[in-house]
């Protein structure tokens, strides 16, 4: 199913490493003294190894990674190791219940994660290279809850590099989350997973029986053929159950290979065909408006641009459209699918990234900005016709014999000012006097040029 005929938010990823081989037990309860779990195949050897804090990965451990690769999905597609979310928005996708006793399960799997080293010898699938690979890591390397009494606030978690380096290379699969979370079976959420990537290239599979168990789903080495088809066949029922897999006869399902030895046949249940309908002619809808036509402008599809007009305030709308159209302008690759992170946004309410700057606090800096420009410019202006005046009044002066000089002298004290006139008489100290008297000529002379008084 494609992203868009469903809710985007129940179409997760699966890494693909992930769903070839188990990276957990099949139980919530592990075994004293076992901190070792080892699956391979033809290609190679994976190595579970846990710690003497945490132990090995349970089943619902398994649940929890599922959950944090869709949440890496909805805040950054995979763009940012480093995850930021609350432990209640995790429980809600994993669809636990809100009480205490989940909470701690919740951030002892988080912390078991951190733990927990996958040793991949051989059979790591490097999708940059296209080629098998050794590899050794962690699937978190880090993990902050800064309060483990508050579910509310936000904590976060990092990628290790060689699982992240695999999902930023797209070694990825559609999940669909809806179908995984309804299963009741740990055996039936990693056959589906590990059947999900493998009738991608064809619908019909055989497998060698023990192969299938030990292997890729996980079941004990110490179960017989019988034990075996007895547990796979609960998981089978409920496969059946959901349509994704093709009801078969034992007969039909299971071969016998040779003595102990047994196949089991897998076929993927096609869709029902269905049946055209007439097409009725639709009213042609009306063109969104407002906030509306803001959100589709966006990406945002009509029937959630009216959902979240419908059930947001239009404050909220308002301001994560401006922080989405400032990502778009300051980090274009940080967003591939702008609708759905806006839609994801507004229902969650994102906190504006560092830097951000909303248009009312831009526009008033561009203007504030525009105006010390302005000011700037005109200073400059000032300054330089100031000088030019100067220029041409000292030109003018220089170009008169000493006779003109004295007369023009004359002519500015006769025609200056009474209280300028009075100043210069009143003035004994010679430097006094000759500053007054260069003051009397030069506006005398800017009279003559017709140029303004100065300031």
């Amino acid at each position: 199913m494609s992203d868009e005929g469903k809710d985007a938010r129940r179409i997760g990823r699966d890494e693909m490493n992930l769903a070839e081989f188990p990276i957990t037990l099949l139980t919530d309860y592990p075994p004293e003294g076992i901190k070792t779990l080892i699956f391979e195949d033809q290609h190679g050897t994976l190595t579970v190894m846990g710690s003497d804090a945490y132990g090995l990965p349970t089943a619902s451990d398994s649940d929890v990674i599922v959950a944090l690769i869709q949440l890496t999905k909805l805040r950054n597609d995979f763009t940012d190791p480093t995850v930021e979310f609350t432990r209640y928005e995790l429980l809600k996708l994993l669809g636990w219940e809100d009480k205490g006793q989940n909470y701690r399960r919740l951030s002892k799997s988080l912390h078991r994660w951190v733990t927990v080293t996958l040793r991949y010898d051989g059979c790591w699938w490097d999708n940059r290279r296209k080629r098998r690979a050794s590899a050794s890591f962690h699937v978190l390397d880090r993990l902050v809850l800064p309060d483990e009494d508050d579910p509310g606030i936000v904590s976060s978690f990092t990628w290790g590099k060689d699982f992240f380096d695999s999902c930023r290379a797209n070694n990825l699969k559609r999940l669909d989350l809806d179908t995984y979370f309804s299963l009741k079976s740990a055996v039936s959420k990693q056959l589906y997973r590990f059947l999900d990537k493998r009738f991608y290239v064809q619908g019909d599979r055989t497998f060698d029986l023990r192969e299938l168990a030990f292997e890729h789903v996980g079941m004990s080495r110490k179960y017989a053929p019988w034990k075996i088809k007895q547990e796979l066949n609960h998981a089978l029922d409920e496969l059946e159950a959901i349509g994704f897999l093709e009801p078969m006869s034992a007969a039909a399902r299971y071969t016998k290979a040779g003595r102990g030895a047994w196949n089991i046949r897998l076929v993927r249940k096609l869709p029902a065909p269905v049946e055209a309908k007439p097409v009725e002619a639709k009213p042609a809808e009306p063109e969104p408006t407002g906030l509306e036509k803001e959100l589709v402008d966006r990406g945002v599809t009509r029937s959630v641009a009216a959902e979240l007009v419908r059930d947001f305030p239009a404050e909220r709308i308002r301001r994560q459209v401006e922080v989405v159209d400032w990502l778009r302008e300051t980090k274009p690759k940080r967003i591939k699918d702008l609708g759905a992170y806006l839609a994801q946004a507004i229902r969650e309410d994102y906190a504006a990234p560092a830097g951000f700057e909303g248009r009312a606090e831009r526009t008033a800096r561009e203007t504030a900005e525009r105006a010390a420009l302005d000011r700037e410019v005109a200073a400059r202006k000032a300054k330089a016709r100031e000088q030019e005046e100067r220029d041409r009044i000292q030109a003018y002066w220089e170009a008169l014999s000493p006779e003109r000089r004295a007369a023009l002298e004359a002519e500015a004290l006769a025609e200056a000012a009474p209280a300028d006139r009075a100043a210069y008489a009143a003035a004994t100290a010679p430097p006094v006097r000759r500053m007054l008297r260069a003051g009397l000529r030069d506006a005398h002379i800017r009279r003559l040029l017709g140029l303004p008084a100065a300031d």
